[in-house]
Formats: C-alpha cells, sequence, structure tokens
C-alpha cells in the first residue's frame, strides 16, 4: 500500500507509523510543509493519506499561506474517498474540512492523560482491538467539534472531543499515538516547556519523562489502527 504524509514540522514526523509501515512493505512519501517550492502528489499516486500535528493553527493562513493549498489538498482526497489516518492539527484540518469547528479549547492538554473510548466507536472496525481507554500523549490548545455525520472517538477530562471515525476509513486523532520518546523530548525542547509550571491539565517536563513508558500504549494502539486501515483497503481493492 502506497502512504503520503503531510508533515508541518521538521521533528513531528510519523515516528511509530513510519516504523510500523515500514516493517509491513507499505512505501511512505512525504510532503513536507516546512520546505519551500511546495509540492503534492496526484491523488492517483497514493491509497492511504497521513496527516501529522504542528504548532500553528488551522487558522493561520496568513502566517503559513500554505495552508490553504494544503486545505485543498486534503478536501480532494476526501472527496475521491482516499484512506486517512490525521492527528492532532492533522485532525483539526480534517474536522474543518468535514464541515466540524475549529476553536481554542477551554484549556491547554500536555501531557500523558487518560482518553476513554466510546462505546459506538470501538464498534467500529477501524479501531476493532482498541480497550476501553488509554493513557496517551497530549499537546493541544485547540479543539474541534465532531463533523456532521461522524462518530466521537472518545473523550478526556480535559478535551470533549479526543477524535472521530467518518465513513469507513477516515479518522482524526486529537492525541498523539504516534510520538516515540525521542520525539517527545524534542517536542518539549521545541516548546521551551522544561521550566513549565504544573497546570491542572498541564504536566511539567519532570511529569512528562516519568510517564514516557506510556508511548507504548499509543504505539499500541496506533499498529491496531494501521492494521485495520490496511485491511480495509485490500477489501476495497478486491471489489
Amino acid at each position: 500500500m502506497r502512504w503520503h504524509c503531510l508533515q508541518h514540522l521538521p521533528d513531528e514526523g510519523p515516528g511509530h507509523a513510519a516504523d510500523w509501515l515500514a516493517a509491513h512493505g507499505h512505501a511512505l512519501t512525504f510532503t513536507k510543509l516546512f520546505e519551500p517550492n511546495l509540492t503534492f502528489p496526484a491523488l492517483a499516486d497514493f491509497d492511504g493519506l497521513l496527516i501529522l500535528g504542528g504548532a500553528m493553527s488551522v487558522h493561520d493562513e496568513d502566517v503559513f499561506p500554505w495552508l490553504r493549498a494544503e486545505k485543498a489538498f486534503i478536501r480532494e482526497a476526501l472527496r475521491v474517498g482516499k484512506i486517512t489516518l490525521a492527528i492532532c492539527l492533522g485532525a483539526q484540518l480534517v474536522a474543518e474540512a468535514l464541515g466540524g469547528e475549529v476553536r481554542p479549547n477551554h484549556t491547554p492538554e500536555i501531557g500523558f492523560w487518560t482518553v476513554r473510548f466510546s462505546a459506538k466507536s470501538l464498534e467500529h472496525p477501524l479501531l476493532r482491538g482498541w480497550p476501553e481507554k488509554a493513557v496517551v500523549l497530549h499537546w493541544h490548545m485547540d479543539t474541534f467539534t465532531v463533523p456532521p455525520g461522524a462518530v466521537r472517538v472518545g473523550m478526556s477530562a480535559a478535551t470533549a472531543t479526543q477524535g472521530f471515525v467518518w465513513g469507513d476509513g477516515v479518522i482524526g486523532l486529537q492525541f498523539h499515538p504516534e510520538m516515540t520518546v525521542e520525539m517527545v523530548e524534542q517536542l518539549m525542547a521545541f516548546e521551551h516547556h522544561e521550566h513549565a509550571e504544573e497546570q491542572e491539565f498541564v504536566q511539567t517536563a519532570g511529569q512528562i519523562r516519568s510517564k514516557l513508558k506510556s508511548v507504548w500504549k499509543g504505539r499500541k494502539l496506533l499498529e491496531a489502527l494501521l492494521a485495520n486501515l490496511v485491511a480495509l483497503q485490500g477489501q476495497e481493492e478486491g471489489m
């Protein structure tokens, strides 16, 4: 299966997703939106779309003009039915494209917090094998409403919408199951989080480091999700 990745920042790569795809023989190409001479692939050149996170907002088009081109590309990929996995900023971009609203959350959510997955979402084939809850990494200021026709994936104490499933093959996750331990350290450095003070839903750097083993819980969720997405693509090709 041919995957294409939209990457917004140099240090926020596909992480565990790239490892799983490589181990299972899938191709992975990139559009790196932080580089000049931006180009997107033809829709016929990929089967699945992976959209990653980033520090910018979906509303920052004046600061990051490439957001307009990226949004148009995402809308076209959704229109033709591309299988899509979108994470954090990526999920917000897809939610907006599908008619949801992206806005500031009532509080930042940074660190490892529990997400409870909805019973309805766990019935969806894409979430086959997921538990009822998991401690996963969060790093976001914004949130989004569930797009029309989508199913809420779950919620945390700080954020009412932790993701959505739309149709058979589109899923957006507010949290970060893709991040490795090294990526978490890079993110803390990028965000100057080393001396950040603890808040209700913001953990300190020390607290985050004490919970780094939880990245493996996110990895398990991601691996099950990718396997389910690939199985779905195989079913479609067999029709």
